[in-house]
């Protein structure tokens, strides 16, 4: 609390007005009519997900969707933020989700700010204005992070929360000693950053190599490498294969090696001297260094895969996926040594052997990397060793059964990464992970048609082409001002952060994960802001000196600011109305074809299911894709036992299409125990026999 105060205290009078602004326009929306909230605003089925098993645990019936089957399919952290909020389910339903409104309007006013501070330190004023008014008003982020009622809100508090506390910690570390106090609140806030959406683990856990090695090159190459050797090794396998094939049936083997290959190319790197000073040695030394390094790690991690291979362990791989992993590692690596030494400090000292520099370190690494570390997999042992223990498997459920998804050549839901383009996470539709920025992109690719006329690939072309193109100008300005760019890429903690995505995008793109949504990339997002603020402050920096222009600049950034604030807030208050809708109206229709159409205590399957199970009275819901039941349910769908076990939980009734049931991943195991009686809205209201039909 008394930090809280403090922050508030310290409020400006630009954060007051951005503050307020959220805030009214957000509590004019939270008092809207009751019907807006389950149309208008918290449109995403999963989110009543988390609603439901909030309101379950509150009433005694534990983290449960349907009341029947035990289920971890959620984030941790934003289920703990439900729970007390969907405790007032139980007397309206609405009244919950006017709550959640504010606090994850509050939550936005949180994020801005903090937004809003970071680049104005590390910046300037007026670009943190724009940064922090693009983050809170911008119609793309508010739409994605802030109306789906999902755990994205408290996901980009966290990490913008992380990524301020490192930029204090990066000054702070130059001029005072590191005490274990610091380390553990760095640790502490990591945990929150993991626990915020669990596929955020790879921030935390890359961001601590940058806390512990900081002062040295290691702390930057290391984490580079890390994305290097993981993007080398997958993409070799699916070079080698084939990425349809990569998805069904290469995938874990992959993933496998890549671990090995972390651990034999990091230690053969280090001590061969590839984390010396980007300046120390002359180009050809490096590359030697590089190439003994590389071969070295490469023909360890291939002989420690035989040896798994003995033990029936990632049998599934190509053996000439090493080769091809060897020369793409290498020539990144070396790339990225070109690249950090046109970036690095010309002055510096004689450099260190790793040996000495070793020597001279260790103790002070162990003990902080057990601190930051301890604390870190203390907590994921502990969150992983109770969901064992609770619900039979280690980690949600949902995420196990996209992966199944991913690896099934066709689907009825989306698929694994498909092309390359995908596979990068830089598709155009499928795997974008680059919104809004895209956009961007395609107004570039409109600009370009006329050179480069054409529909269908041509299109495609002209949007890769305009992302070259942008991608090449920001790199030119970012060189041509390679000292401010590197203090700004330390002090405001972008290479964790980006080495953190860099990873987060791998892990669902070379996994063979399907469904990914286009709210998983938050820590995007946050990239987006951050190198975006980057690139305007270096493109306004000469205006900075002349104190006009100056003074002009700052006024363009609080218009600009008024002009998105009022924008939004104009749509908010067309969308949200008052008085419109009768307060008798049913909050869904296809809630009141149900409740009209079943009788009372009724178990009805649905493939998705969250908002109705959550609006609808004195019926029960099942969610039948299993993103929200239990693994035992995971199981008996992959054994295409799923209608048995559903009918020996208790159901008696499926709303679903038909047609869709016969599609992968149900493969028609439902026809046979349905008998359609109704029909709303493309779906059929089906009994579930209790022996099949045939």
């Amino acid at each position: 609390m008394p930090g809280t105060m403090n922050f508030l205290k310290r409020l400006s009078l630009f954060e007051v007005l951005l503050v307020v602004s959220i805030l009214g326009v957000h509590l004019y929306a939270a008092l809207s009519d009751a019907y807006n909230f389950p149309n208008f605003w918290f449109k995403r089925d999963d989110a009543f997900y988390y609603f439901k098993v909030a309101q379950n645990i509150t009433e005694g019936y534990g983290s449960t969707f349907d009341g029947i089957n035990p289920t971890n399919g959620y984030h941790p952290l934003w289920m703990i933020v439900c729970i007390p909020i969907f405790a007032l389910a139980r007397f309206d339903v609405i009244l919950p989700l006017r709550v959640l409104l504010m606090v994850i309007a509050a939550m936005q006013a949180w994020t801005a700010v903090l937004i809003y501070r970071l680049v104005r330190d590390n910046l300037s004023r007026a670009v943190g204005i724009l940064a922090a008014s693009f983050w809170a008003f911008g119609f793309y982020i508010h739409y994605t992070v802030y109306e789906f009622g999902l755990e994205t809100p408290l996901a980009a508090l966290a990490v913008v929360l992380f990524i301020y506390k490192l930029s204090h910690f990066e000054r702070e570390w130059r001029t005072t000693p590191v005490t274990t106090r610091q380390i553990a609140e760095l640790a502490l806030i990591a945990v929150v950053v993991m626990f915020s959406r669990l596929d955020l683990v790879f921030l935390a856990i890359i961001t601590g190599a940058w806390i512990i090695f900081r002062g040295k090159p290691l702390r930057t190459l290391l984490l580079l490498d890390l994305v290097v050797i993981f993007a080398s090794m997958t993409s070799s396998v699916a070079l080698r294969t084939g990425i349809a094939p990569y998805n069904e049936f290469y995938s874990s083997s992959a993933v496998e090696a890549t671990i090995l290959a972390i651990f034999a190319k990091v230690i053969a790197l280090y001590f061969f001297g590839a984390y010396q000073h980007p300046r120390a040695n002359s180009l050809w030394i490096r590359f030697r260094q590089l190439f003994f390094a590389v071969t070295t790690g490469t023909i360890i991690t291939g002989i420690l895969y035989l040896i798994l291979v003995q033990f029936g362990i990632g049998a599934n791989f190509p053996r000439s996926a090493f080769l091809l992993d060897w020369g793409i590692s290498l020539n990144l690596f070396f790339a990225l040594r070109l690249a950090a030494g046109w970036f690095a400090n010309p002055n510096l000292s004689a450099a260190e052997t790793p040996v000495n520099e070793f020597r001279a370190n260790w103790k002070t690494w162990l003990t902080e990397g057990m601190t930051y570390y301890g604390i870190l997999g203390g907590f994921l042992a502990a969150y992983m060793l109770f969901n064992k223990l609770m619900f039979g498997t280690s980690s949600p459920v949902s995420g196990q059964i996209k992966r199944w998804w991913g690896s099934i050549p066709v689907t009825l839901y989306e698929g694994a990464a498909s092309n390359w383009f995908s596979f990068f996470g830089v598709g155009r539709d499928h795997f974008n992970a680059w919104q809004p920025l895209t956009e961007l992109f395609y107004w570039g690719a409109e600009l370009l048609r006329p050179l480069y006329p054409g529909a269908g690939r041509a299109a495609a072309d002209r949007y890769y082409m305009a992302m070259l193109i942008f991608l090449l100008v920001a790199l030119v300005i970012l060189f041509i001002n390679k000292r401010r760019t590197t203090n700004v890429l330390s002090n405001m903690a972008v290479i964790p952060l980006a080495a953190g995505i860099g990873f987060h995008i791998l892990s669902y793109t070379t996994t063979s994960y399907g469904g990914a949504k286009e709210w998983y990339w938050v820590s995007e997002m946050v990239m987006i802001v951050l190198a975006g603020s980057l690139l305007l402050h270096l493109i306004l920096k000469p205006l900075q000196r002349f104190k006009p222009a100056h003074l002009m600049v700052e006024i363009s950034a609080v218009l600009v600011s008024v002009y998105l604030g009022y924008n939004l807030s104009q749509v908010i208050i067309k969308v949200m109305v008052h008085d419109y809708f009768p307060p008798d109206r049913a909050y869904m229709e296809v809630v009141e074809f149900l409740e009209e159409n079943t009788p009372p205590g009724s178990v009805i399957g649905m493939t998705g299911g969250g908002n109705v199970g959550y609006l609808i009275k004195d019926r029960t819901i099942v969610n039948m894709d299993g993103l929200i039941n239990s693994h035992e349910y995971f199981i008996a769908l992959q054994n295409r036992e799923a209608a048995p076990y559903l009918v020996e939980h208790g159901m008696t009734i499926v709303f679903a299409n038909p047609h869709l049931l016969t599609m992968s991943p149900y493969y028609g195991q439902f026809a046979p125990y349905l008998v359609s009686f109704n029909s709303f809205g493309g779906k059929d209201l089906l009994y579930l026999l209790k022996e099949p039909k045939y």
